[in-house]
């Protein structure tokens, strides 16, 4: 070894190591009221009740480093979802580093979707009243839910790049949500990609499995949709055409009003969380972001949210074509038909 090379492998074996910088933590206790609100996009006493449920599981074992407590990451989170998505905008606001902020949305976002996407993401208890809400929009009988798909914008994978080119050839997620007459939503599966069809979307979900096994929220509940679903006995599309009697113009008037409530939903949670106008991440992640701001949404959208669990549910694989209405299926379009003579 020569004497430059000894040197310079002294001077590596000795160099003084780097102290680490904390900045200080900034903007998680400063505000109030609508301050809060507008930052985090929940009330201060809904985030008090997202840490009761899932705190403990974002709690670390110990407080080195400084270590984000189970509300610091939360709010973290929330302000990334609430400022369309920059890493850097919300290590800023913070005083946290890039990477301290992904790895608190992946710890929230992941822990979410495990311990609260299912208690908080379903149909009510009780369902006595739904059917009456429904009907208030647009005078349709027996709605239990409405049911459209929206396509959230990603940044190009790089696998299977073209199963998520969509109709209007960005890449995307092809979204289903079903909601209820509160915009809230009652079901939402954002695992397909968005050049996958809406129908086959939905004749894949948990919700099809459900239905077509004979489950209803309420006796004869049916749930709207747009014309690019099947007929189904529970799934009602829109009458094909502009309707040649009075019954059939006004069963699509009524059906087309009390549809935008859906449409409605999936605005008023964009606006929420404006990371869902183009989620810069995975497409597996991006699943999962979709459902842990439906997960938020659904609680900042009630006044007084109540705690119940519900099972896990399994999905079996449904890959059958579409085929034809069943005589159910037109039995129950007419009776719904006949029901605006």
């Amino acid at each position: 070894m020569t004497s430059s090379e000894s040197e310079d492998h002294s001077d590596q074996e000795y160099a003084p190591r780097r102290n680490k910088v904390f900045r200080p933590r900034i903007n998680f206790e400063n505000f109030e009221g609508f301050e809060f609100k507008e930052r985090f996009r929940m009330a201060f006493d809904e985030v008090e009740f997202v840490l009761q449920k899932i705190g403990h599981h974002l709690r670390h074992p110990t407080s080195q480093n400084q270590a984000l407590t189970p509300k610091q990451q939360l709010l973290t989170t929330l302000h990334w979802l609430g400022n369309g998505g920059q890493y850097h905008l919300t290590s800023d606001a913070h005083g946290l580093s890039k990477a301290t902020v992904c790895r608190a949305v992946h710890r929230v976002v992941d822990t979410i979707v495990n311990h609260l996407f299912q208690d908080v993401v379903k149909w009510p208890e009780d369902n006595s009243e739904l059917a009456a809400k429904f009907m208030k929009f647009g005078g349709f009988p027996n709605v239990c839910g409405l049911a459209d798909g929206t396509l959230i914008l990603i940044d190009t994978p790089h696998e299977n790049e073209a199963a998520f080119v969509d109709r209007n050839g960005d890449h995307s997620i092809n979204t289903l949500g079903v909601c209820g007459p509160d915009y809230t939503f009652y079901f939402i599966s954002s695992r397909w990609p968005g050049a996958v069809s809406d129908s086959r979307v939905i004749r894949n979900s948990q919700v099809s499995q459900r239905f077509e096994d004979g489950w209803r929220p309420f006796p004869n509940a049916v749930i709207l949709g747009d014309s690019a679903y099947g007929l189904k006995e529970w799934l009602i599309p829109p009458f094909h055409g502009n309707g040649s009697t009075v019954a059939e113009v006004t069963f699509n008037r009524s059906h087309k009003t009390t549809r935008r409530v859906i449409e409605n939903a999936f605005g008023i949670l964009k606006e929420r969380f404006p990371c869902l106008n183009h989620l810069r991440v995975c497409p597996t992640f991006a699943g999962k972001i979709i459902m842990a701001c439906a997960t938020f949404h659904n609680i900042a959208s009630k006044e007084d949210f109540e705690w119940t669990r519900t099972p896990n549910l399994t999905v079996s694989p449904q890959n059958q074509p579409q085929g034809p209405p069943s005589a159910a299926a037109l039995s129950r379009l007419q009776e719904l038909i006949e029901y605006f003579n």
